[in-house]
């Protein structure tokens, strides 16, 4: 009996894992989304009688903001990773993995930029200033604006340039500049004091913007569902692009 090549048999493997991690995170987001919704719906923490906030009902959106941005930060660490696996062995199956966490990234990044900008227009307003002006004047919003801006031109690129390869590499290169905006993202409400965001990780340069820990629960287990659900997509989507790599291959045969 013939044995299998080894591209044969890695593909096999991949096709393995990428099962398995299907269905993990298929029945971790249909587990955990309805969980969150209802324990948001239950035991949110009641801000109706706190004077500092102007829209407690806006307010609950602290459960899926973080959460969403947070998860196209693990997006984004999955582009970085491929993309430097590309780079290091110049292996077109490290390309596709990196592109298709990409497109989910930017989806997720979406949701961050679109919930925040809901709850920043209701929380944050200075006199002389527009509420949207004082969202997008905020160090913090400004540098995940930056990360959204430079991966919706990662994406653009893919469709501008000719060649997998090159597509590949200048992709891989884009791909890991942009992370940069990942930690940044984290150092400004750490660092400045002018920073307007609650600080989920401890006590950060503005100690008006913290967030009690009675909230932590909620927001892990919100981590935990966009998480699932962007596993779940990003292997999905990693199916379809090499669906229709298969299909090119067989039109041009």
């Amino acid at each position: 009996m013939q044995k299998p090549s080894n591209g044969t048999h890695s593909e096999a493997n991949s096709m393995t894992w990428e099962r398995m991690v299907e269905r993990i995170s298929l029945i971790a987001t249909v587990i955990t989304w309805p969980l969150l919704f209802l324990s948001v719906a239950l035991w949110a923490p009641d801000w109706s009688y706190q004077s500092d906030v102007t829209a407690p009902m806006t307010r609950t959106l602290l459960f899926f903001h973080p959460p969403s941005a947070w998860a196209s930060f693990v997006a984004y660490l999955t582009v970085f990773a491929f993309g430097v696996a590309y780079l290091n062995e110049r292996k077109l199956h490290y390309d596709a993995p990196a592109r298709a966490a990409a497109e989910v990234g930017f989806l997720l990044n979406s949701i961050a930029l679109i919930t925040g900008t809901f709850w920043g227009i209701q929380e944050w307003s200075r006199q002389g200033q527009t509420a949207l002006a004082t969202v997008y004047t905020e160090p913090k919003v400004l540098v995940v604006v930056v990360l959204w801006a430079v991966f919706a031109a990662y994406l653009l690129l893919r469709r501008m340039v000719d060649g997998a390869e090159r597509q590949a590499r200048l992709a891989a290169v884009f791909g890991i500049l942009g992370f940069v905006g990942v930690p940044a993202s984290f150092l400004t409400s750490r660092a400045l004091e002018t920073s307007l965001h609650p600080d989920i990780a401890g006590p950060g340069a503005n100690p008006d913007a913290a967030v009690s820990g009675d909230v932590g629960w909620l927001l892990l287990l919100g981590f935990v569902a966009f998480v699932s659900l962007f596993l779940y997509l990003w292997v999905r989507r990693l199916q379809l692009l090499r669906l229709a790599d298969r299909l090119e291959k067989l039109e041009n045969t």
